[in-house]
């Protein structure tokens, strides 16, 4: 068992990323938790010593030790920028730029604009949020344009796009084939982003690994294999390279290389091999929302696809497809999905049935618009045909409303019992049939937690407070910009404190607001819950910081304070 060789080990690569992936979650969680992270770097490697012997878990430690080196370059940057940075993105309260393949953060009374280059002579402030990538802050004014690169000139045909649509079409339009066929969402209607999520097709509106199969499918018809792979980069690069074009391209390029020298490759090693390429480029990330939902629903599908559309070979060839698909790529998001937005659609099967062939049609007809811009007439022609797919897919819309399901709204219990229920058929069909009672178990742990014998406060990053206390579950806001009816039915309260200035909590005290923040006043003790960005000032009480900090729940325990996360 020790001393397996390296070549006995069945896709390493699957390993390596592994690897790659602690080394990073490590290098970003060690200041706030030291000992859990020694704790399960070092499980981690035991567990690799075990079943795959000693020489392969060497190599893996070299691997954790260069994905520690990589973060640790990625964070480390001179005190002074005297250089160009890129606009990545802007919103009402920061600017995220580019500087030398490192995220700052910049403030400046400047007008930037996203995608533009700009010369910048500043100190730089080590202000580093490692969950975001962002290694430090600039303040400064002395903002200077740089001159257009190539970059910057595939921002501006997006946007000269947009704007001949916007004025054949409407905004509306405009900005629905905009960000389905290349990313260009800066003018998305709300009503089109709450539609698509309704159906479960929220990945559509923004460029997803299904965008780039698409395009090279449309592409390796037209050009061939090799020039199709060479005009999907430019495809890629084109639609903002985020995680998921970079990964299917990966994963397009591996399958498709080894087909031409003629060597097995799998989809589960070019999987891994496109996350080891983005976490060797961008450490940070590992952490994001985009890169978890990519990499779980390919996962999904590439580990349950086929075992699905066998299961429902009765159905016929096309629809077995999309229904094998759907739901494989359900099958570790759904999860992910309840735990962070704490909800779920349920009419996922109808979208991608009905709506998505409407959504790759506009992939291939919207992308052709970019091309042709420079030929007015063509450009109203290819217009005329996009607005043709657009009433079909609204008409299309309007019909699947009368059947659409309400959504589902969930929290950690639902993803915790979920889980649990995947872990125990997997070790049933490996013949342990004592893990049958695992759900049971959970179920019983789960109605522990929701009961709460002990009095317990819940952060939700929305600006929620759920008080829990036998029973009683009360959720406390003060904050007028909440879904309350939707986190009421995730959280599973049974009272809603909105605006209250007193709130008196059986057997735990009262609750008080302060500012946007509230006190915390038990029998004996005052605390400060900061839930706000808000400065607190107030020196006379302790301060019990859910904003800043990794702290999302306390337990009150006879006027003694838990913190946990």
């Amino acid at each position: 068992m020790f001393s397996k060789k390296i070549n006995e080990i069945n896709n390493p690569i699957i390993y390596m990323f592994l690897t790659l992936i602690l080394s990073c979650i490590s290098y970003g969680l060690f200041d706030d938790f030291k000992k859990l992270t020694i704790f399960i770097v070092c499980f981690f490697f035991i567990s690799i010593i075990i079943y795959c012997g000693f020489n392969f878990t060497i190599l893996m430690i070299v691997v954790f030790i260069l994905g520690l080196i990589i973060n640790i370059s990625y964070y480390s940057i001179d005190s002074n920028i005297e250089s160009s940075v890129r606009i990545l993105r802007k919103n009402s309260y920061e600017i995220t730029a580019d500087y030398q393949g490192k995220k700052i953060l910049l403030e400046t009374n400047n007008d930037v604009k996203v995608g533009r280059e700009y010369k910048i002579n500043s100190k730089i402030i080590k202000s580093q949020e490692k969950s975001k990538g962002v290694v430090g802050k600039v303040i400064t004014n002395d903002v200077n344009e740089v001159n257009e690169d190539f970059i910057v000139k595939l921002y501006k045909i997006k946007h000269k796009v947009f704007f001949m649509l916007k004025e054949n079409l409407g905004q509306r339009k405009a900005a629905l084939i905009s960000s389905v066929a290349f990313g260009y969402s800066n003018y998305l209607d709300k009503e089109d982003k709450s539609d698509m999520k309704k159906f479960g097709i929220i990945h559509t509106i923004s460029i997803s690994g299904l965008h780039v199969v698409i395009v090279y499918i449309f592409l390796k018809t037209l050009l061939g294999n090799k020039m199709g792979l060479i005009a999907t980069i430019i495809y890629v690069i084109f639609t903002g390279c985020n995680y998921s074009s970079i990964r299917a391209f990966i994963m397009l390029s591996s399958l498709e290389i080894s087909k031409i020298i003629k060597r097995n490759n799998n989809s589960l090693s070019a999987l891994c091999l496109s996350g080891m390429v983005l976490v060797l480029i961008k450490p940070y990330s590992i952490f994001e929302v985009s890169f978890h939902l990519s990499y779980l629903s390919t996962l999904g599908i590439v580990i349950f696809n086929k075992k699905l559309n066998n299961y429902f070979y009765k159905l016929p060839d096309k629809l077995r497809t999309v229904v094998s698909i759907s739901l494989a790529a359900q099958v570790f998001t759904f999860p992910y999905l309840i735990l962070v937005f704490k909800d779920f659609s349920i009419n996922f099967i109808i979208g991608n049935l009905i709506l998505v062939p409407f959504i790759n049609i506009i992939v291939i007809t919207g992308n052709i618009l970019p091309i042709v811009y420079i030929f007015p007439k063509l450009f109203d022609f290819c217009s005329y045909l996009n607005l043709i797919i657009i009433k079909l897919f609204d008409w299309s819309l309007d019909k699947l409303e009368n059947y659409s399901i309400p959504m589902f709204y969930g929290n950690e219990y639902v993803a915790i019992l979920y889980m649990s229920i995947l872990i125990s058929i997997y070790f049933i069909n490996k013949n342990y049939r004592e893990f049958i009672y695992l759900p049971a178990i959970f179920i019983l742990l789960i109605t522990i937690q929701i009961y709460s014998p002990i009095p317990k406060i819940t952060y939700y990053n929305e600006g929620a407070l759920l008080i829990s206390y036998r029973g009683e579950r009360a959720l406390v806001t003060n904050k007028n910009n909440i879904d309350i009816k939707r986190l009421k039915k995730a959280t599973m309260s049974n009272k809603v404190y909105r605006n209250n200035k007193i709130i008196n909590i059986k057997n735990i005290g009262k609750i008080k607001e302060k500012g946007k923040n509230y006190f915390l006043e038990t029998s004996n003790n005052l605390y400060i819950l900061k839930i706000s960005n808000s400065k607190i000032s107030c020196l006379d009480y302790d301060i019990i910081n859910f904003k800043d900090q990794k702290i999302n729940k306390i337990f009150i325990l006879k006027d003694r304070i838990i913190l946990s996360i």
